[in-house]
């Protein structure tokens, strides 16, 4: 049987196009008509010529007989224009819906699937599914209206023959229901394996310098060897199973014509049937055997579907951690005062929590620093402000509102965040650094890329601002890429701008020069910097230090250095390591 309720969360892109199948299935069902009318103009002209009417009434048939050939190629044509064209939209609108839900969805499921398997279902999986909503569906159809016509006619013509004929194509529809269930399972491990490859192939083809640089491309080709051979032997395994049902279905098909031969044969000696009804009759059954073989192959993509359909459904069915559930209309982001109140997270798999009763106020327009050991904690604590990540406890407040109030578009619009990686488009320079800022002048990107300390490495390069970096900026060294990552994120002129530690590939020299500089131009903002090297943030308004997902201590730079704790240790470190560079 065809697992059908894999399918029901598709029904609101049927409903859309139920018109336009309706007048598919009407095409269909005129074009199925004239395919069947025609093995009846055959017996009617046998059965003229057997009573030696004259050949003008056979030229009147045969006249007739290519005007609904004609009819038939006309529904033909538009049957499959509107199915495969309505199986083609409902595509498009399933792809624009994935990437739309996936888009909305948090890093908790972004952690939970590679992006090779997202890849694999976002394409193979939507076009399997498209073939059942496209040829499945057309072809089902035409079978089941030339069934109907061919054996009401075959039953007006002898009965008991219809019974013996209709026998052998009966074994078909048990073979299918036999054979179904086994290409669902295959197909779904088919479909897994094929995630599989593509996820291999995706990290080396986005990690390639690594893994040139610790020399395991002979491991890596062995396991996409591995990996391919396995997918090979199951397709071999599917094609085998298609295989001998497919032959099956000839012997079955070719055994009701032998039967109509014998049976036939006998009832036309005993006088029961005549030339005219067998030749019909002959017509219908042969109308009928090619659906019957071409079911096997729709049962297949129906199976094969029905796979990839459960595969879409996790991630259509997947609930985002965060939404808009508890948001004001028109509450806007207006200063950039945050305020955390004893506020803890976890991760969902985990059991020890990553902050634990976090509390402070940040005013419009000052800046925090936070350090600490890594894994104590800082990035998560970043990545609860945008939302980015549900607090399990506790209130993050933004303008005296806690943060559910805004919605995410209007909270995540007035906060620009630079990640600890930054990740760059293969585009230009300029449209890397105009990227969320659609009316960006020339002039601004250039600004901030003189702010950022960039502008004369760019134009070292031959293109210019207009020079394309690359897959996630390969041409690029890390501190250019952080630094155009820096230009991005004032360019948007937010209300609160959030560095995770993001000159950690420039040097302290470098990194105090693009400080100063943009000293100026964030000054009105809420700024929150995360950095290992103390030197960026000894100008902060207040600096915490993280332990262990806990505050130990908190005070401007100069109140921490008299406590003599945590801060002061990493400051005289980090001291004696740069006057020991300058000694060499």
């Amino acid at each position: 049987m065809i697992p059908l309720k894999a399918f029901r969360f598709l029904l609101p892109l049927l409903r859309r196009e139920r018109s336009v199948i309706l007048i598919g299935i009407f095409m269909i069902l005129v074009g199925s008509l004239s395919q069947v009318a025609i093995p009846r103009l055959v017996g009617l002209a046998v059965e003229k010529l057997e009573s030696g009417i004259g050949i003008d009434m056979v030229i009147h048939i045969a006249m007739a007989m290519v005007g609904i050939v004609l009819i038939r190629c006309i529904t033909s044509f538009w049957a499959r224009q509107t199915v495969i064209g309505s199986s083609r939209r409902i595509e498009k609108r399933l792809r624009d819906q994935m990437f739309r839900h996936i888009e909305n969805l948090d890093g908790s499921f972004h952690a939970k699937l590679h992006t090779g398997d997202l890849m694999n279902r976002f394409n193979s999986d939507v076009e399997a599914v498209r073939l059942v909503f496209g040829p499945a569906i057309m072809y089902s159809v035409q079978t089941i209206f030339i069934l109907i016509f061919s054996v009401t006619l075959m039953l007006r013509i002898d009965w008991q023959l219809t019974l013996w004929s209709l026998f052998p194509l009966g074994l078909i529809t048990l073979l299918i229901r036999f054979v179904g269930p086994k290409v669902h399972s295959l197909s779904m491990r088919g479909q897994e394996m094929l995630s599989d490859i593509s996820v291999h192939a995706q990290e080396n083809f986005a990690n390639a310098p690594v893994v040139k640089a610790f020399v395991v491309e002979d491991a890596e080709i062995e396991r996409m060897h591995r990996l391919s051979h396995s997918y090979f032997q199951q397709n071999l395994r599917i094609a085998r199973v298609r295989a001998l049902s497919n032959s099956a279905f000839f012997l079955f098909g070719d055994l009701a014509l032998v039967t109509l031969l014998l049976i036939g044969g006998l009832r036309i000696l005993s006088g029961d049937l005549n030339l005219g009804e067998f030749a019909t009759f002959n017509g219908c059954q042969l109308l009928l055997i090619w659906p019957m073989i071409a079911l096997g192959w729709v049962m297949n993509l129906f199976h094969r579907g029905a796979a990839s359909a459960e595969r879409l459904q996790e991630i259509l069915g997947a609930t985002p951690a965060v939404d808009d559930s508890r948001a004001m209309d028109g509450l806007n982001v207006d200063r950039g005062e945050i305020r955390f109140d004893q506020v803890s997270f976890r991760y969902p798999d985990s059991t020890g929590a990553v902050l634990e009763q976090i509390s402070f106020d940040l005013p419009a327009g000052k800046t925090l620093g936070i350090v600490g050991a890594t894994a104590s904690g800082k990035t998560t604590l970043l990545n609860l402000i945008p939302r980015l990540s549900p607090t399990v406890s506790g209130q993050i407040f933004v303008d005296g509102h806690p943060i559910e109030k805004y919605t995410l578009d209007e909270l995540r619009s007035s906060i620009a965040m630079v990640p600890q990686e930054p990740f760059l488009f293969s585009a230009t320079i300029a449209e890397n650094i105009a990227f969320g800022v659609a009316d960006a002048s020339m002039d601004e990107i250039e600004k901030v890329a003189r702010l950022v300390r960039i502008e004369d490495e760019i134009c070292k390069f031959p293109d210019l601002y207009d020079q394309r970096v690359g897959e996630r900026g390969v041409t690029l060294s890390g501190g250019q890429k952080q630094r155009i990552a820096i230009a991005r994120a004032i360019l948007q002129r937010p209300r609160i701008l959030i560095l995770d530690d993001v000159l950690s590939a420039v040097d302290s020299e470098t990194e105090t020069t693009i400080l100063e500089g943009l000293r100026d131009w964030t000054q009105d903002l809420t700024a929150l910097i995360v950095t290992h090297r103390l030197s960026a943030i000894i100008h902060a308004d207040e600096i915490i230090v993280l332990d262990e997902g806990r505050i130990i201590e908190r005070g401007d730079h100069s109140s921490l250095l008299k406590k003599r704790g945590r801060y002061y240790k990493l400051w005289r470190k980090q001291t004696v390591e740069s006057e020991l560079e300058g000694l060499q």
